[in-house]
């Protein structure tokens, strides 16, 4: 199944929550067996901090899902958001877009982006964007698209932005 996708289209993909809305409910799950440990068994302090653990974790799920993270990848680069904290990294300052093996064993490879010397703004990158080396950066896979259709976008995008340059 090929991905269309107009050129001249934004396109914004939102951060995939499936994880945090398992762990919410695995943290329900550990709040009743904390209860039913304390009220029914009568074991008292673990009963007690089997529920603390779990509030806590439910706590860290709720926010993770009410959180507003995205990937929007624009004319002219692409935006990272994740809760306040946002960049925008630009096509003219990436000088290469792929998709790196990281461990062939098990088949794991990661969505990179070689930006040109000194471009990398590695104070706006954190915690949006892995940087790794000087000019190096990976996009966390955690988006509703996968790895692979963001790459194509990307991609599209990026040579659209070079082609332009070229015609000039």
């Amino acid at each position: 199944m090929g991905l269309k996708f107009n050129p001249r289209q934004n396109m914004t993909t939102k951060e995939n929550k499936k994880g945090a809305v398992s762990a919410l409910f695995l943290a329900v799950a550990l709040f009743a067996a904390g209860c039913t440990g304390y009220f029914y068994y009568g074991i008292g302090g673990t009963g007690i901090f089997t529920m603390v653990v779990a509030v806590i974790c439910a706590v860290f799920c709720v926010k993770k899902i009410f959180q507003v993270s995205f990937l929007s990848i624009d004319d002219d680069g692409f935006l990272v958001q994740k809760g306040g904290k946002n960049a925008k990294f630009y096509f003219k300052d990436i000088e290469e877009i792929g998709v790196r093996m990281v461990d062939a064993k098990r088949k794991i490879d990661v969505l990179n982006v070689r930006f040109k010397r000194g471009k990398l703004d590695r104070d706006a990158a954190d915690g949006l964007i892995q940087p790794i080396g000087d000019d190096d950066a990976v996009i966390y896979d955690k988006y509703e698209l996968s790895k692979h259709e963001v790459f194509k976008i990307l991609k599209q995008k990026f040579e659209a932005i070079n082609n332009a340059k070229k015609m000039k």
